[in-house]
């Protein structure tokens, strides 16, 4: 209901005069006639609630006014404080003018009351039944109006909270942006490495195959000199057969040809050696670079696996705290429903305007069946006086359907907020379960890469221990070949004096040199195949050393795009940090409106029953008096005369109330 309540006052002591009086009118709010009060003077005007605007307020709220500010202010505020005592005159005498009057409409009803005694008693009880409702009335519309400041003082805090948080979110929603890109980019880079990775497993099990080429024909070539050795041997064996003179030629030359026939399969083996010992360093640097890339794969796994982590459990709490909103949120609803509610039962149940039209229309038709000319003018004022308060109560009624638009509206705008909200939560707990998603498939990608680092460990090992051994084996090798050389060097020395018996046994030694020849014919072969071998080696092992090096620059690649998303997400982590003060601010203040606004609504209701209480006592008032069978017309229009008196007589001691308080204040509202 709006501030210009209906109220009913019935008649009573006023200043200390006379016995119990009884008075059936329904009469609205203290205040009296359509009178203002000229605002005061002031240096400055401040807004905030309760401090006056005055001189007084300047000097005692911001402690200092500019000196010419200050001495116009005063000025005004005297011109305003001549003009209030000067009306302050006129309502005097109007007071004891209207004292006057009340105490010749007192003699009046003192003398009609004397034939209503009995039925005063009752009449009595029910004006201090509807005295104390309507006193019970103002205490509920002072705590409706004290809540109603304080839940605006709420409502402009939740505005600036919202007002730091708008730019801080805005904020947050580019960094999210720029991590979502950079996580396809990262996207990108690892299937691009996937690609490349399962390229160099492939060259590297073609470079394996050409090895065993290699290996295969390396064995070939040894057999070949195994069978040439074996023919050398035999040679000499038939060189042996010769004269006892001949035997130290053969033994010479066999010497000789077994040392020749050896330095070939030496240097071979010396060879062999080299390249092996070459290829076990190359496996050493290979295994060293694997497990490097191995450990720099499985710490940037870690490192995705702890970062989703951490954002875990930050994305629950803004979860929970969404949820908490959202509660919120749907209280306030439910509350600006249950206010919507009351205004409209009020607003449909208002028995005011009917009684007040009812009322009325009985007035009417006193007026017209009484023959005193007195009465009837009495009537005729209680009947305009009626109808005053007729345009009040339908301007309350407007008052009240504005009032219900106006909180419908309040529903939409917080109908669209509790949406705005379930769209934020839908999206946290879209974001919190792509996280949730993505940790099985890091954590087994991780288990993966902590077992190629093993496998890459013991692969090192292996290849390091195979680097000892061929080098091992290639100092032997090229050591035996030495001796070998010496060898030679010392009996091709001797040779030349033992020839003298040779051509005995030219013939047979000849064939079994011609099955030597033919063996040694074959050899070239077999060496240039292996040389093809050794070449596809090192082919592949160029194409496996290119891939590895396109690997490394795709690891390189995804090391900076780890580094920017985590520089990324530690920006959203602050902004996230920053946010959630505010929103546990919020939070509070929202809780704060909410109780301050269920409290309202109880107060309301309150103030609604007290309302329906108050039109009830009325309404019996009025039937005991209109039981009375003695003057009851005469002592209803003196009645009525004396209540719109002491209204008057009321308000104008509140205007004198009000103007003393105001000099008093140096022209300021109190």
């Amino acid at each position: 209901m709006s501030s210009s309540r209906v109220a009913i006052v019935g008649s009573g002591v006023m200043g200390g005069r006379g016995p119990k009086r009884t008075l059936a009118a329904l009469v609205v709010s203290a205040a009296f006639g359509a009178m203002a009060f000229t605002a005061p003077a002031s240096a400055n005007t401040t807004t905030g609630g309760g401090i006056c605007n005055g001189v007084t307020n300047q000097l005692s709220h911001r402690g200092f006014a500019q000196p010419n500010l200050l001495k116009a202010a005063a000025r005004q505020n005297a011109e305003l404080i001549a003009k209030l005592q000067a009306e302050r005159v006129t309502l005097v005498a109007t007071q004891e003018s209207l004292a006057t009057r009340i105490a010749a409409a007192e003699k009046q009803i003192s003398d009609l009351d004397i034939a209503n005694v009995k039925l005063d008693g009752e009449i009595a009880a029910a004006e201090a039944t509807l005295s104390q409702l309507t006193q019970d009335r103002a205490t509920v519309a002072a705590a409706i109006d004290a809540d109603e400041k304080l839940l605006a003082t709420y409502q402009g805090e939740r505005t600036a909270l919202l007002n730091q948080m708008a730019p801080l979110e805005y904020q947050l929603g580019v960094a999210e942006g720029e991590l979502a890109s950079l996580k396809t980019q990262k996207a990108g880079v690892v299937s691009s490495l996937a690609t490349k990775e399962a390229d160099l497993a492939a060259a590297n099990t073609l470079l394996n195959t050409r090895t065993g080429e290699a290996t295969a024909a390396q064995n070939a070539v040894n057999a070949q000199v195994v069978a040439i050795e074996k023919a050398t041997g035999e040679l000499d064996d038939l060189v042996a057969a010769g004269d006892a003179a001949q035997a130290l030629v053969d033994v010479a030359t066999k010497k000789l040809a077994d040392a020749r026939a050896a330095l070939p399969a030496l240097e071979a083996t010396a060879k062999s050696a080299d390249t092996k010992a070459a290829a076990a360093t190359a496996a050493v640097v290979t295994a060293t670079e694997n497990q490097r890339l191995a450990k720099e794969n499985a710490d940037a796994l870690a490192l995705q696996i702890s970062t989703i982590e951490a954002k875990l459990p930050t994305l629950t709490t803004d979860i929970a705290a969404l949820k908490g909103d959202i509660a919120t949120k749907e209280a306030q609803i439910t509350a600006k429903k249950a206010e919507i509610a009351a205004a409209t039962a009020t607003s449909s149940t208002n028995p005011t305007i009917a009684a007040l039209e009812a009322e009325i229309a009985r007035l009417r038709a006193l007026r017209q069946a009484s023959d005193d000319n007195t009465v009837k003018q009495n009537l005729q004022d209680q009947i305009q006086e009626l109808n005053r308060q007729l345009n009040v109560a339908k301007s309350q009624t407007t008052d009240n359907t504005a009032l219900i638009a106006a909180l419908n509206g309040d529903l939409t705008k917080l109908q669209g907020e509790l949406a705005t909200l379930n769209s934020q939560l839908s999206a946290k707990q879209q974001e919190s379960s792509n996280l949730q998603q993505q940790l099985p498939g890091l954590q087994a990608s991780l288990a993966g890469a902590i077992t190629q680092l093993t496998t890459a460990t013991t692969a090192l090992d292996d290849a390091k221990t195979a680097q000892t051994a061929a080098n091992t084996a290639l100092t032997d090798a090229n050591a035996a070949v030495t001796a070998k050389q010496s060898e030679i060097a010392a009996l091709e020395a001797a040779l030349p004096g033992l020839t003298g018996d040779l051509e005995a046994a030219q013939g047979d030694i000849t064939a079994k040199r011609g099955e030597l020849k033919g063996l040694q014919d074959a050899l070239p072969g077999l060496q240039a195949a292996l040389a093809a071998a050794n070449t596809a080696v090192i082919n592949q092992t160029a194409e496996v050393t290119k891939l590895d090096g396109e690997v490394n620059k795709l690891i390189s690649t995804l090391g900076t795009l780890n580094t920017a998303i985590t520089t990324t997400e530690d920006a959203i982590l602050s902004l996230q940090d920053r946010l959630k003060p505010l929103q546990e601010s919020l939070n509070t203040l929202n809780k704060q409106i909410s109780d301050k606004e269920a409290a309202l609504t109880a107060a309301r209701a309150e103030l609604n029953a007290l309302d329906k209480q108050i039109v009830s006592q009325n309404a019996t008032l009025r039937t005991l008096e209109s039981a009375k069978k003695v003057n009851r017309e005469a002592a209803a229009a003196q009645k009525l005369l004396l209540s719109g008196l002491q209204a008057q007589y009321a308000a104008v001691l509140d205007r004198i109330n009000a103007i003393d308080g105001q000099i008093a204040l140096g022209g300021c509202l109190a």
